[in-house]
């Protein structure tokens, strides 16, 4: 069974609703937007791979892993669709096939929980913990997409005594904004525990934090490829703006993902030992350059 295969298999063992393969994408993307050469290459190859959930107004657009990489003038191409697909309302959510194999739990949970599938708990029964770094990393390893990195403020919230949602906190920086300085600290990461949602969790949280650190403000980001971000909206925040995509460069063969600046050392000094471009010579490793959609930059004004 291929990729496309095992997901529809997926969501229809779990979703009784109504399940579309239409190519809402297609059309949308070429009225909506103005297609380039280099645009419709991407549109050939990535668009036809869709299932669209029209009660929970939700397009999965699952991209097989990569035959060619992209150029950098491509770099837009998902966050231009994903905009185009929140002015008819939807919400797109992109599905890469590296993260379906190395990430598969994971994954599986976050879309059960789009769907609504899910163990509900509510955040006034959860009792708020620091926790160390290595049980938020385990916690975030295991329930988190993206890594654990540094942060100084780490909670979790314990229900009977299991931890089912973490977050951490950065150190306060000093910004200037309207000409004044203020103390600003980054949400740099939330999870819940596997297919749990702790509901008013995260609001539970900023709000012991508040209290706490006293901070003028709090920014975070929401991952557009997964989120719309509504529920950092729920909570007060504000949309600042959508930040550039994100370069990676993806090997095909073993799922992993680099960023720019770190690859591998190995394959670092083999490339000085020739005299390809940096392209053409991860092209013979079958690592592809890709673009993520984004974040949603979101602040918290409390002074």
């Amino acid at each position: 069974m291929n990729f496309y295969d095992e997901i529809k298999s997926f969501i229809t063992e779990n979703y009784d609703g109504e399940i579309s393969t239409n190519q809402i994408l297609n059309d949308m993307y070429t009225n909506d937007l103005q297609l380039t050469t280099n645009d419709l290459r991407l549109t050939t190859y990535n668009l036809q791979l869709t299932l669209f959930i029209p009660d929970k107004k939700i397009v999965f657009l699952l991209i097989p892993l990569p035959a060619f990489g992209f150029e950098d003038s491509q770099k837009m191409f998902f966050q231009n669709l994903s905009i185009a697909t929140a002015r008819q309302n939807l919400q797109l959510i992109v599905i890469w096939e590296d993260n379906w194999i190395a990430k598969n739990e994971i994954i599986r949970q976050r879309i059960l929980a789009h769907l609504g599938k899910f163990v509900r708990i509510h955040g006034r029964l959860c009792e708020i913990r620091r926790i160390t770094k290595t049980l938020t990393d385990e916690f975030l390893l295991q329930n988190h997409l993206h890594n654990s990195p540094q942060a100084k403020h780490k909670y979790g919230l314990f229900y009977k005594n299991q931890l089912v949602a973490a977050a951490t906190f950065s150190s306060g920086r000093p910004i200037i904004r309207n000409q004044k300085i203020y103390r600003s600290y980054e949400l740099v990461r939330f999870a819940n525990y596997r297919n749990y949602v702790v509901y008013g969790g995260i609001g539970k949280i900023i709000s012991h934090f508040i209290a706490e650190q006293n901070p003028d403000d709090i920014m975070s980001y929401a991952d557009v490829d997964w989120s719309a971000g509504k529920s950092y909206e729920k909570l007060g925040f504000k949309f600042i703006e959508y930040t550039e995509p994100q370069k990676f460069y993806l090997n095909t063969k073993t799922y992993q993902r680099y960023y720019p600046k770190k690859l591998p050392q190995e394959l670092v000094a083999e490339f000085s030992k020739q005299s390809l471009s940096l392209d053409d010579f991860l092209t013979k490793h079958n690592i592809f350059t890709i673009y993520n959609s984004g974040n949603k930059k979101y602040l918290l004004a409390l002074k």
